[in-house]
């Protein structure tokens, strides 16, 4: 039988074995505790592109504001206001009821002392949390899925919402990720005797080896997968704009609801290279943001999960700080992240952008990128952080 990690796109599940063989395993379920019995869990939204951080979070007293952005400045009255000096896009009104409810939070110029204005350079650091080296074969979410899964080898810690290949984020040594692209993904084909040369292949640990050995894990984190979702029915969401975001977040909450057992997630929303015309297409992108955020956060706390759920908002980088002749921006440096959750310190950390201070045009990293992930890692996850660097304090 002739494999391969990227060959196989199943019903919504990428994994690395067809969905008939899958069906035939009968791998047992999951294991793992759920976020209502007080496993804590880590979602990381992705906005590729590099999103505008000085449009999204913007400095409105800072006078420089404006005179760097003549056409792109949002009126200051319409800001959703964070503290007397800052303020959320207009288009992210809908985190409003998030903020008031104590359960956002922003942490002003996270990147690296040495930035790259490179989109895949940029987010290889991201997804690595090194930006010293060039990228291994795992991510800093697959390596804390390997920590986590050290208990139980087979239950399914990570979960890719979203199509295409799996992020190097969650690329691990010892445990798999299947890649999720919507709930009917997970429904099972029966069981088909012509397969049964293979699903003993698969089964049988012993004479399991190399690609072999790998695609057995795959098959059984999928089937689990797919168990444990089919089991959960289609009951109970929340009120969700309609929107792509919005669709993966809605799927990362009923697994979280489900007894699904999985503790950390990666989604993703594309389109923020916004190099030319970008107040209307930035302001779409990020109303679809703030409303499949505060969707998810209503969510979460109608089933009691808030105190459990951390959501990171990040881009492989910010825009230059000036506009530029075609009303948009360019690559960037710094930029700011959001957190959502019960469990995480609301309001601004972190030093604010000095828009009089900027370095070759561009905000500069006051808070280092590895000192946010080492606090998501130790201080939220009770794990060993990747680098040692200084964590800002982002829980209570």
């Amino acid at each position: 039988m002739h494999t391969s990690r990227r060959s196989f796109l199943v019903a919504g599940l990428q994994v690395g074995v067809s969905l008939p063989v899958l069906s035939a395993l009968g791998w047992p379920g999951a294991r793992g505790p759920r976020p209502a019995d007080g496993a804590r869990a880590l979602v990381v939204v992705q906005l590729t592109g590099g999103n505008d951080g000085l449009a999204t979070l913007v400095p409105h007293r800072q006078d420089a504001y404006y005179r760097l952005r003549p056409t792109l400045a949002p009126k200051p009255g319409a800001l959703v206001a964070l503290d007397d000096d800052h303020g959320l896009h207009p288009a992210l009104a809908p985190l409003r009821e998030v903020h008031e409810a104590g359960r956002l939070a922003a942490v002003h110029g996270v990147g690296v002392p040495h930035p790259d204005r490179s989109h895949f350079r940029s987010m290889e650091i991201w997804h690595t949390a090194d930006p010293d080296h060039p990228p291994g074969p795992t991510g800093w979410m697959g390596r804390l899925a390997d920590r986590l899964g050290q208990r139980d080898p087979e239950a399914l810690i990570a979960l890719h919402v979203g199509s295409g290949e799996l992020p190097l984020a969650l690329r691990a040594r010892s445990t798999f990720a299947p890649s999720v692209v919507d709930p009917e993904g997970f429904r099972l084909a029966p069981s088909m005797d012509p397969l049964a040369a293979e699903r003993e292949a698969l089964l049988d640990a012993g004479r399991a080896s190399g690609e072999l050995a790998w695609l057995r894990r795959a098959a059984g984190a999928s089937y689990a997968a797919a168990g444990r979702m089919q089991a959960l029915g289609d009951g109970g969401d929340g009120d969700y704009p309609d929107s792509e975001l919005a669709a993966k977040l809605r799927l990362v909450a009923r697994l979280l609801a489900g007894g699904f057992g999985a503790r950390l997630f990666h989604v993703e929303l594309g389109g923020f290279d916004t190099h030319a015309r970008q107040a209307p297409l930035h302001a779409a992108l990020l109303g679809q943001l703030g409303g499949a955020l505060a969707a998810f956060d209503r969510d979460l706390a109608a089933r009691g999960l808030s105190d459990n759920v951390t959501t990171l908002v990040f881009s492989e980088f910010g825009r230059r700080a000036e506009e530029n002749g075609s009303k948009g921006t360019d690559h960037g440096a710094a930029a700011p992240v959001l957190l959502l959750g019960g469990s995480i310190r609301p309001g601004l950390h972190g030093t604010p952008p000095d828009l009089e201070r900027l370095v070759d045009g561009d905000v500069p990293a006051t808070t280092d990128l590895r000192g946010v992930i080492g606090a998501l890692e130790h201080d939220w996850l009770g794990q060993p952080p990747t680098d040692p660097c200084e964590r800002p304090v982002l829980f209570a």
